[in-house]
């Protein structure tokens, strides 16, 4: 699966799924526009092991409580 959310419209942040080495991860990352109209990542990013992202989504969930 893959979700882009606009942060401008030079730069997107890009959610995604994917298999390395027979791990499930999930991937956070910045993606660019190039001078030649593609979409490229930068090494501004977070990658985490899929059976992890329970524990993430708390640790989101008490910030955005406060």
């Amino acid at each position: 699966m893959r979700f882009e959310l606009d942060r401008s419209e030079t730069e997107k942040l890009i959610i995604e799924d994917s298999n390395y080495k027979g791990h499930d991860l999930v991937t956070l990352r910045i993606y660019f526009l190039s001078k030649e109209n593609e979409w490229l990542p930068t090494k501004k990013g977070v990658t985490f092991r899929l059976d992890q992202l329970d524990e993430v989504l708390d640790c989101l969930g008490k910030i955005k409580k406060g």
